[in-house]
Formats: C-alpha cells, structure tokens, sequence
C-alpha cells in the first residue's frame, strides 16, 4: 500500500516539475526577444525596440531613416511562439505586421502587407538587425 501511495506522490511531483520546466524556459525564450537593436550603416538606421509586457505580449517600435526616407512602425503589439514573434500596428486605415525572428546575432525582421504606409518607399524595416549591449 505504501509503495502505491508514493509511485503515485512521485507520479504527481514529476508531472508537476515537468510542467513547471516547460512553462519557465517558454517564458525564458519569450523574454530573449526584448531588448534594443540595430542594423543598417551610418547613413540608413534601422532601430527595433521590444519590450515585455505585464500580460505576456510585447510592445515592439521600429524606426528607419535615411536621406530621403523615414518611418516608423509604432505600438506594434504582438505575441510570441518559440523563435517568432508576430506584432501588428495600426495607424489610421493602415495596418503593418512585423514577423520578427530570433538569430545567432540577434533578429531578423520582414515586413507584411501593409507596412509600406508606415514609410516611404526609399527604406524599409526589414533586415538583419544585432543587439545592443
């Protein structure tokens, strides 16, 4: 009888452990997202910011510039899913949704549908972009 009751503890401790791992490193992954980067040259600057909010969703800003060209992608809220995470802003009638992806350096981004409002058609979000410390 004993050696049922504490196969079964150890069955629920171990169901538990596991559950707990798995949702600590899936929110450890999502918060590798936020932070600031940058891609582009001295003379076309491209800045992400991605921020982690209360309710496990990001902020994420980006901004472009450069002669001639400039925008931003603003209160772009999104969601992540393992290495992707997908945030959609809306300004006016327009919408613009960055698909945004974890790399070796730091993230990459491409923009969707939409996106060209939110600049002009000399420049763009998307790239390569490395973290800064």
């Amino acid at each position: 009888m004993n050696r049922m009751i504490i196969g079964a503890l150890m069955s629920k401790w171990m169901t538990s452990a596991l559950a707990f791992g798995a949702a600590f490193f899936a929110s450890q992954a999502a918060l590798a997202f936020e932070g600031r980067y940058v891609a582009g040259s001295k003379d076309y600057r491209q800045e992400l910011t991605i921020k982690h909010r209360a309710d496990g969703r990001f902020d994420v800003t980006a901004v472009v510039g450069t002669e001639g060209c400039s925008g931003m992608v603003a209160d772009a809220l999104g969601a992540a899913d393992g290495d992707t995470l997908k945030a959609e802003a809306k300004e006016d009638n327009y919408t613009c949704v960055l698909v945004i992806r974890r790399t070796k350096k730091g993230v990459s981004v491409e923009e969707e549908d939409g996106c060209l409002n939110f600049h002009g058609p000399s420049c763009e979000v998307s790239g390569d972009y490395r973290k800064r410390h």
